[in-house]
């Protein structure tokens, strides 16, 4: 394999990693790994959740740098194992350049779970937060057929490419807005517990997590990003959760 390809591949794993959702450490100790696999050098790797660095020299060359720019980024830890997978072989058996291209393609191919089971999964999500938080059998209803709808508009807004920012206002504001008026047409009782259940898939954890381990494991930059990333989340729901309260407060009720 020849650097051009080395710095090829290792980028493209890395910059995968990132996109679904890989902490930061994991997306530099893997290309980390790549590299030093094939016997290259002075490797340096410096990952941000939007960014991808890495440098190295190999065979008395002369240094190979490239950049990558993560556009869009997303939770999908199926494809994260399967990249994980793809990486302890690539160390351990040493591989092509033809071999890891077609491992790629075919993880890029892999289809995942049906779009339906995604769906319902979210509206399971919401009905079982729901529940945990006090709610009935009819909030939990209402929470999964919310959410079900709700999936269907993020993946319209996705497929616009919409801001993240203004996907998570829409979704609080269509969460507040079905339980207002599930609780006005007498369908529920009381609205709260319905609110946090649905609320609960728009919360951003896993960004926090990561936010907080890469600040706990010295990557300020990459923490700070996260941890802005995932108020920045919250805010966009409180707004939009906020919008429907108001308009009833000044309604009267």
């Amino acid at each position: 394999m020849t650097s051009t390809e080395l710095i090829e591949v290792s980028m493209n794993i890395g910059q995968r990693l990132l996109q679904c959702g890989a902490e930061t450490y994991r997306v530099e100790d893997a290309i980390f790994r790549i590299c030093k696999s094939y016997d290259a050098t002075e490797i340096n790797v410096y990952a941000v959740p939007t960014t991808i660095i890495t440098s190295f020299t190999r065979n008395n060359e002369a240094p190979i740098t490239r950049v990558a720019r993560i556009h869009k980024r997303s939770t999908n830890l199926g494809l994260l194992d399967q990249l994980n997978t793809l990486c302890r072989d690539i160390c351990r058996e040493k591989l092509d350049y033809a071999s890891i291209k077609e491992r790629l393609h075919l993880i890029d191919v892999h289809t995942g779970y049906p779009k339906i089971m995604l769906c319902l999964a979210t509206g399971g999500g919401a009905a079982f937060f729901t529940f945990l938080f006090g709610g009935g059998v009819i909030e939990a209803i209402c929470s999964l057929t919310t959410c079900v709808i709700l999936w269907y508009m993020i993946e319209y807004m996705n497929h616009i490419r919409t801001n993240t920012l203004f996907i998570n206002i829409v979704g609080g504001f269509w969460i507040a807005s079905t339980a207002l008026l599930c609780y006005k047409l007498g369908i529920i009782k009381v609205y709260e517990n319905m609110v946090i259940g649905s609320i609960m898939i728009l919360v951003p954890g896993l960004v926090l997590t990561n936010a907080i381990r890469d600040l706990i494991a010295g990557d300020i930059v990459a923490g700070i990003t996260k941890f802005t990333e995932a108020l920045l989340v919250a805010a966009g729901i409180a707004v939009g959760a906020a919008v429907p309260f108001s308009f009833a407060g000044l309604l009267g009720g």
